[in-house]
């Protein structure tokens, strides 16, 4: 009696532990498969190319003949906290910007409000007054599975980590209900969870403007040559979470162009 006991009790234990070796299996298994790693520069650049690459001059947008569509993209999504529409034409970027009453709902929702982990692209909850900030800022999310990349723009912000890429795709348009804004492309930078220069968007006078410039652009990747930033001019930082070196933020900062 003792022994058949025993010899139940073996049993189980053994059922338990090829349950766990199935599980881990499936579980490395599956890792194989999903954990995928950001595509290289390179195969961004040739994606480009193949898609048409274009040089600088090139997929420029008339900025007076500005019609603003973003009332019919509210009506279609449902959705007024869609504030803008950003676009940089050579990158194939070309995605509706929200903005609502804090930095979080978007990292887990999408244009019809509904729980996605995906998110979209938003401005910061502090941008509320976009045809007159001086900085504005947009957060997208990035990835490592590539099943994803068509549904998160963003990430082809990660080809200006090669200098070709942002010396040729200068051009960032901003469409909000005033007017199309055009940026210049002023440099690119990557930053460690605890440099939060950027975060800065309310400024009390020019010298603090400028003196956040000269920290903001410290240490950039690569910066516009000749560049020359006054008290009244406007930027705008776009972020998204960057993989080489792990826990960090690509941000590609560009300034408004005079008409």
């Amino acid at each position: 009696m003792k022994k058949s006991k025993l010899k139940q009790i073996i049993i189980y234990i053994l059922i338990i532990i090829g349950s766990m070796v199935l599980s881990f299996g499936g579980y490395l298994i599956y890792r194989h498969f999903t954990a995928i790693s950001i595509p290289s520069v390179d195969k961004l650049i040739k994606e480009k190319k193949k898609n048409n690459y274009k040089d600088k001059d090139d997929n420029k947008k008339d900025v007076e003949a500005y019609v603003n569509e973003l009332p019919a993209y509210r009506e279609q999504y449902g959705n007024p906290y869609i504030m803008g529409r950003l676009e940089i034409p050579n990158l194939n970027i070309n995605a509706l910007v929200t903005r609502t009453s804090n930095n979080a709902f978007y990292l887990n929702n999408n244009l019809y409000n509904v729980h996605d982990g995906l998110g979209v692209p938003f401005f910061d909850y502090r941008n509320t007054d976009l045809a007159n900030n001086q900085q504005i800022n947009i957060y997208g999310h990035n990835t490592k599975n590539e099943k994803f990349f068509d549904r998160l723009p963003f990430i082809n912000l990660e080809a200006y980590v090669d200098e070709n890429i942002f010396k040729n795709y200068k051009d960032i348009y901003l469409s909000i209900d005033e007017k199309l804004v055009h940026y210049k492309v002023i440099a690119i930078k990557i930053i460690s969870n605890d440099n939060n220069e950027h975060m800065k968007v309310i400024f009390y006078n020019e010298e603090d403007f400028l003196q956040h410039v000269s920290k903001l652009l410290q240490n950039s990747l690569y910066i516009e040559s000749n560049l020359e930033i006054k008290g009244n001019d406007r930027l705008i930082v776009l972020q998204v979470c960057h993989y080489n070196p792990p826990d960090t933020y690509l941000l590609v900062i560009g300034k408004e162009m005079e008409k």
